[in-house]
């Protein structure tokens, strides 16, 4: 199977067989397809289940890709050799990325947290559908989706060949989010090359058609969800705030993507955020909230299942895994 490396260069979105180069917002990347050195094993369906009171939280696995170097911005070679070396990474490779999907169970609603890569992101992601089969659930039974923003490694499993995947779904997006991935005038301002992320947003909006519901800011979705503004990433980048009872967590998106650099440094970002100033101070923000109020977090790249604790340390911030079996359903 290929490797899904993302590097400034060489960014290319695979979509209907179809490779795209795609500078990003003015930066020339690439999805790159690298051949298989060798053959892997057929992906196997990985969850995991926690609880959140009397609310369920199943995180799903969807796939992966690496990360170059070059696609970080704001660190230095140095502090980013140190960073991973720390974490145990060798700093001459590409950061392998997990993509994950949060699924909430509260009696019969079924909510999912993004709905992963689908065909929109390279052959390593995709495998929603698979670990939905492996719990039992079908696409038709999910009754909402509430996006973090609509990146294709997060909104590309929303839509396939049929139109949308989940018939029974209501979509909720940020409103900012949705206006700026849907506007015409901003795609034709574009690069030609960037303008399938805005295909994909349109194409979302239109297979949905009024099963898509915007929201603004801080918005109660029901079921002890509310809505957070993490913007930067994207202009509508969203978390989630889950509530039951005392207990609490965060859904972060990819306010904070990549645990081995921007928990150490918080002002690194990424090529393709869209306002890094306003990312890191959001995510700086944001990791300051938790770490004083201890809630526990939850991030689409973070280490599987990526769900843990933030300590501050001096100026910086630690990732700090969730023990896997403490808090099992």
């Amino acid at each position: 199977m290929p490797v899904t490396v993302l590097s400034r260069r060489h960014l290319m979105l695979t979509a209907a067989g179809a490779a795209v180069a795609m500078p990003f917002l003015g930066r020339g990347l690439v999805f790159a397809q690298e051949p298989a050195a060798a053959a892997i094993p057929a992906f196997l369906p990985t969850v995991h289940t926690r609880t959140l009171g009397n609310t369920t939280v199943t995180t799903i696995a969807d796939g992966h890709f690496d990360f170059a170097k070059d696609l970080v911005v704001n660190l230095d070679d140095a502090a980013y050799g140190a960073a991973l070396r720390a974490a145990y990474l060798d700093p001459e490779q590409p950061i392998r990325v997990p993509v994950s999907v949060h699924l909430i169970r509260q009696g019969d609603q079924l909510t999912l947290v993004d709905a992963g890569g689908g065909s929109a992101f390279g052959p390593t992601t995709g495998h929603l559908a698979a670990s939905l089969a492996a719990l039992g659930v079908t696409p038709d039974q999910i009754t909402r989706i509430v996006m973090t923003h609509l990146h294709p490694d997060h909104a590309g499993g929303l839509v396939g060949d049929a139109g949308a995947v989940f018939a029974n779904a209501a979509l909720h997006v940020n409103e900012d989010e949705l206006a700026f991935w849907t506007d015409e005038a901003t795609a034709s301002a574009a690069p030609a090359d960037v303008q399938p992320f805005f295909a994909l947003a349109r194409g979302v909006r239109d297979a949905y058609g009024d099963r898509v519901q915007t929201f603004a800011g801080e918005a109660d979705l029901g079921g002890g969800i509310t809505t957070m503004a993490l913007p930067g990433h994207t202009p509508g980048h969203s978390g989630l705030r889950l509530s039951d009872g005392d207990a609490q967590m965060i859904i972060l998106g990819d306010a904070a993507a990549l645990a081995a650099l921007q928990f150490r440094h918080p002002d690194a970002g990424v090529a393709f955020d869209t306002d890094a100033g306003q990312a890191a101070t959001t995510r700086r923000n944001l990791l300051q909230m938790v770490t004083a109020d201890r809630i526990a977090v939850a991030g689409t790249h973070l280490p599987f299942p990526g769900i843990g604790h933030v300590e501050a340390r001096g100026d910086a911030f630690v990732w700090v895994p969730e023990d896997w079996f403490a808090t099992r359903a």
